[in-house]
């Protein structure tokens, strides 16, 4: 009886796990609801990969900072160039990617709407050009290096469907294809 009992107990944990696991490896599954609320998620989907912003340590000064995982920066309003980036990263292990840049022009005046993505340079703020442009790094193992992947003419798009800058609320989505610095390997970002 025992022996019984013990058998199906085995047998059921292991029709439990294999449940489990097919919802597990449904990325779509694994993101964040999309919200209009300000509730502080992001999430995407890159080369069928889960993608979530983490906060992580780094040795820089003082020493074991906390390196926030969402930092929305802008021009200010003491400039001709208007611009706002959305930098998000996985700080804890940088997978599947490091860290992406999400340049917008003019997100201020503009608002709602869609912004296409143009030919990243693989800078950012002020140094970068002043036209909607998205970019990664991209941690290779291979390598020990880290790849840059950047979106190119009509590559991609952000969907911004609220900005509320009183209450500090950007809410949208994106989706297109990024390829390597100097090469022709693509990286593709889907249900961000």
């Amino acid at each position: 009886m025992t022996t019984k009992l013990l058998f199906f107990l085995t047998v059921l944990s292991l029709v439990g796990c294999s449940k489990d696991n097919a919802t597990n490896n449904d990325p779509l599954a694994q993101l964040p609801a999309e919200t209009q609320v300000g509730a502080n998620t992001f999430g995407c989907v890159i080369n069928n990969q889960v993608f979530y912003p983490r906060d992580g340590r780094y040795g820089g000064f003082p020493s074991g900072s906390i390196h926030k995982a969402i930092t929305f920066w802008d021009s200010g309003i003491y400039t001709s160039w208007v611009w706002n980036e959305i930098e998000v990263g996985n700080y804890n292990n940088s997978k599947p990617i490091s860290s992406m840049i999400v340049h917008l022009q003019n997100l201020n005046t503009i608002g709602v709407g869609n912004y296409l993505w143009g030919i990243a340079t693989f800078q950012n703020s002020i140094d970068g050009p002043m036209y909607n442009y998205f970019y990664c790094r991209v941690f290779n193992s291979t390598t020990n290096t880290y790849d840059n992947y950047g979106s190119y003419d009509n590559s991609g798009k952000v969907t911004i469907t609220r900005y509320d800058l009183p209450n500090r609320i950007v809410s949208g989505t994106f989706s297109g294809m990024l390829k390597i610095q100097n090469g022709t390997q693509l990286l593709e970002i889907q249900n961000g």
